[in-house]
């Protein structure tokens, strides 16, 4: 029987290894503590490779951020195109929120440290408004869910609540690992929101 020829493993270029070492230090220390000769140490290139690619720091961050938002808005968008009814695509939606916070924690908690950080700390990028467009887009659904009268309310604030919601479960995630980031937790969010907790009044 013949041998089946290896594949050659992919080589990683130099700047993939830069962002893969600028997202970890990133996360872990924030943009002013990450210096560019740890980025370099980390991804085993010198301080001309990295200028070369990406010209300073503050590029490289910026790079970083925002291919890693439109990634994720794409995400968010085909979730978002799924065939089922608009509650069921509410739950597709915060599914992929999830997935992505599990599997790119790093840009999550980049995200969380821009928020928190002190103005001068970080390049200027408005993350909070980015990250409204995560509500615009959960608001458009829950519009649909009204206009078919399948929910009621105010689509924003619905989907405030929503975003709100998955925000404190993925940072307790990225904090503790808890909840668990799947699609039962986000079908439970929208089964809260949607049916409420109190308890149904008996008929009399």
């Amino acid at each position: 029987m013949p041998q089946r020829s290896k594949q050659p493993a992919r080589r990683i270029s130099a700047k993939e290894s830069i962002r893969d070492a600028a997202a970890a230090l990133f996360a872990e220390k924030g943009f002013a503590s990450a210096s560019t000769r740890e980025i370099c140490q980390r991804a085993g290139i010198t301080k001309p490779v990295l200028y070369y690619h990406f010209g300073n720091k503050a590029q490289l961050y910026e790079e970083l951020v925002l291919d890693a938002f439109n990634e994720y808005q794409k995400e968010l968008r085909r979730a978002a195109r799924h065939p089922a009814g608009p509650r069921e695509r509410l739950v597709e939606v915060l599914s992929a929120m999830f997935s992505y916070a599990r599997h790119r924690h790093f840009y999550w908690r980049i995200g969380l440290r821009m928020v928190f950080a002190p103005e001068k700390e970080s390049p200027t990028i408005n993350y909070l408004e980015m990250s409204r467009s995560d509500e615009k887009l959960l608001a458009e659904i829950v519009r649909e869910g009204i206009r078919r009268g399948q929910m009621r309310g105010k689509a924003q604030q619905v989907a405030g609540s929503i975003v709100g919601m998955a925000m404190s479960c993925i940072m307790g995630y990225l904090v503790t690992g808890e909840p668990s980031l799947d699609r039962s937790t986000a079908r439970d969010i929208i089964n809260l929101l949607m049916e409420g907790c109190g308890k149904k009044p008996t008929a009399r």
